[in-house]
């Protein structure tokens, strides 16, 4: 398991301060590229040899929320 510490900036929340929902999506691929990362898996490498946005397609997604993150909270994500 690899686990990526994060801040929750302004950016990343809506109007009620509170982690847009889709915002969820960009965290779990920071955490899929930092996993790859630390397997020794070069990405762009490996796109610049051919292998190309295929080898890394997500099929399939299920997200429950259970407690919605505020700006300047710390989280983590674990893949």
């Amino acid at each position: 398991m690899n686990t990526l510490p994060l801040r929750i900036y302004y950016e990343d929340t809506d109007f009620s301060g509170f982690v847009y929902h889709a915002r969820y999506l960009h965290f779990f691929e920071r955490g899929r590229t930092e996993t790859l990362r630390a397997l020794g898996i070069d990405q762009r490498a490996l796109f610049e040899a051919g292998g190309g946005p295929e080898s890394f397609v997500v099929r399939r997604m299920s997200i429950e929320f259970i407690s919605p993150a505020r700006m300047d909270d710390m989280v983590t994500v674990e893949t």
